[in-house]
């Protein structure tokens, strides 16, 4: 029977290979909250200033902290760190595989993320469909996610309420790559699936 090398030993190429193998598609959320000024020094609040703040709670995938070797391969990149003006604070950042992981923004207004849209290829968001400044002002700002080859809406007023919706906007990743959710029971759905199943009832 053959001895088995230890990894460090493999040729540079198989390590390689076998690193790759270790990343898989993930679900990262990340929010910009805006942080009251006078809070953060326990003052009391009146009228005060904001200051926006990137927030993940992914943790930064276990290899990324453990092994040198993975972190050279590059599979995760430093990103976002744009989406906030640090102003000589320390740069947040989220670690992420822009080719599979999917960006979850919430319900984060798709202007926070204009600095990084283009750099985004997997999108999901959270909005409603019935209230006036998200089909009158916010879809709009979908155009400034150039490369999204996929998008997820997560439907906040039900999947009834999104009925047509992908006939009426502009949706980068074509309608074929576009998903809706419903936050009740996770049920997913491209438009013409849920069209079939709206009339079926």
């Amino acid at each position: 029977m053959a001895t088995f090398h230890p990894f460090s030993r493999l040729p540079c190429e198989l390590r390689a290979q076998i690193w790759s193998l270790t990343v898989e598609p993930r679900t990262v959320e990340v929010r910009v909250i805006h942080r009251n000024l006078l809070q953060l020094y326990d003052a009391p609040s009146t009228k005060t200033p904001s200051v926006p703040y990137l927030v993940s709670l992914r943790p930064v995938p276990a290899t990324l902290q453990v092994c040198r070797e993975f972190r050279n391969q590059r599979l995760y990149q430093q990103a976002f760190s744009e989406v906030v003006d640090s102003d000589g604070a320390e740069r947040r950042y989220v670690w992420l595989n822009r080719d599979i992981d999917m960006i979850s923004i919430g319900t984060t207004p798709f202007s926070c993320f204009a600095p990084v849209a283009s750099h985004i290829r997997r999108l999901e968001f959270e909005s409603q469909n019935s209230i006036e400044s998200f089909y009158r002002c916010e879809v709009r700002e979908l155009h400034y996610f150039v490369n999204v080859k996929e998008i997820h809406v997560v439907c906040a007023d039900g999947m009834a309420a999104w009925l047509g919706s992908a006939e009426d906007y502009y949706w980068p990743c074509g309608e074929e790559n576009l998903f809706f959710i419903d936050p009740d029971d996770g049920q997913k759905l491209r438009s013409a699936e849920m069209e079939e199943l709206f009339d079926a009832c």
